[in-house]
């Protein structure tokens, strides 16, 4: 399985948009050169960030975007389900009618472990510890 990009680049703007929280918005074109993103391509996730609330747009000509919770209060597994919708690595987890074989798939139980597992690492992991971590790296 792997992470899409879609997933990777909004988690990489959303860490960028908890680090300014203090500095007001942040423009797009300033995201997008932050995060090496292609800015047309940023700005359809930011969208869909936006459509799902955990940020907010400010118009004008200091705007941008900022978040709409203390970054405490936004986890990764928010990011994946506002880009992505749930965690699911197979149809069948969400929609087992859809499935000839759920009564008797033994593999069903390892894929619902590997879902609940990434969203229990998704869940724990919040923009504030990103942010600390990041300060660490850069020293």
């Amino acid at each position: 399985m792997r992470l899409s990009t879609r997933v990777r680049y909004g988690c990489r703007a959303m860490v960028d948009l908890a680090l300014h929280q203090n500095d007001g918005p942040v423009s797009l074109e300033v995201l997008a050169h932050e995060q090496r993103i292609p800015e047309r391509y940023l700005g359809k996730i930011i969208q869909d960030l936006r459509r799902s609330g955990i940020i907010r747009s400010v118009r004008g000509a200091h705007g941008g975007y900022i978040l709409s919770r203390p970054p405490a209060e936004v986890t990764l597994l928010d990011v994946w389900e506002a880009l992505e919708g749930p965690v699911s690595p197979l149809e069948c987890l969400d929609a087992p009618e859809s499935c000839e074989m759920e009564a008797e798939c033994v593999t069903r139980d390892v894929w619902n472990r590997v879902r609940d597992a990434l969203t229990k690492v998704l869940a724990s992991e919040n923009l504030a510890r990103l942010v600390r971590r990041y300060r660490r790296k850069i020293g």
